[in-house]
């Protein structure tokens, strides 16, 4: 069965939020980015994502799940950064809250 973005977005959320611990946990859902096959969140420290703090930002993947099983996985950011296939929108329901 299909996953849809808002269920995508809360299989992110209540994967990593729990765990979190490099400042306050964030996912920047203000667009919506994705291919044909998954979605694409940008998740950090709120101190960065907001607040730019450079001292809160991690090194990591970028993190996806796919639309046909709900699936997460971790992409390299320059795979997803040059992938052509890859569109986003603004999002008309974002959570983020700033």
């Amino acid at each position: 069965m299909a996953v849809t973005y808002e269920q995508a977005r809360e299989t992110v959320r209540e994967r990593f939020e729990p765990g979190w611990t490099n400042g306050t946990f964030c996912l920047d859902d203000r667009m919506i980015v994705e291919n044909d096959e998954f979605y694409v969140f940008n998740i950090d420290a709120y101190e960065f994502i907001v607040g730019g703090d450079v001292a809160f930002s991690t090194v990591g993947g970028v993190t996806i799940v796919f639309k046909e099983d709900g699936r997460v996985e971790s992409r390299p950011s320059v795979l997803i950064a040059t992938d052509p296939s890859i569109r986003s929108r603004p999002n008309p329901s974002p959570t983020l809250r700033y």
